[in-house]
C-alpha cells in the first residue's frame, strides 16, 4: 500500500506551501473575509484501489425545504468537482481521489474548490461561517 504511506506526506506538504493547518478533522482552510472550511480527508478501499474521500460541510440537510434539495441536486449538474450529498444529516460537497494518481496539484486544486465551493453555499444558504 505505498500510495496510501506517501499520502500523508502530500498532505503535509500541500498544507505547509499553502500556509493551511493540518489536524485531526481535515484541512482548514482559512479563505477571503475571514471566513475559513474544513476539508475532511478519508481513506478507503474500494475494488482493489486506494482512494480518498474529500468532503466539506455546508449546513444541516434538515433545515433545507425540498425546493433548495431539488437545487442543489440541479447545481450537482453544474459543478466542475465532486457533488453534493447528504452525509450523517448533513449537506456536503465530495469528491474522490485515486491515490496512485494523486499528486500534490490535483491535491491542493480539490481541497481549494471544495473548500471554497462549500464555503460559498454555505453563506448563500444557511448565512453561517461553521464550517
Amino acid at each position: 500500500m505505498v500510495a496510501q504511506e506517501a499520502f500523508p506526506d502530500i498532505c503535509r506538504r500541500v498544507c505547509e506551501e499553502r500556509g493551511w493547518e493540518l489536524n485531526p478533522s481535515g484541512v482548514h482552510v482559512p479563505l477571503d473575509d475571514g471566513r475559513h472550511q474544513v476539508v475532511a480527508l478519508e481513506l478507503f478501499d474500494h475494488e482493489d484501489e486506494e482512494l480518498v474521500r474529500l468532503s466539506s460541510t455546508i449546513g444541516e440537510a434538515a433545515k433545507l425545504t425540498p425546493v433548495r434539495l431539488t437545487i442543489a441536486l440541479r447545481i450537482n449538474a453544474e459543478l466542475a468537482h465532486g457533488a453534493f450529498a447528504v452525509k450523517d444529516d448533513r449537506l456536503i460537497i465530495v469528491d474522490t481521489l485515486m491515490l496512485e494518481d494523486t499528486d500534490p496539484g490535483e491535491f491542493e486544486a480539490s481541497i481549494r474548490y471544495l473548500a471554497q465551493t462549500a464555503d460559498y453555499y454555505e453563506r448563500v444558504i444557511f448565512e453561517t461561517d461553521d464550517h
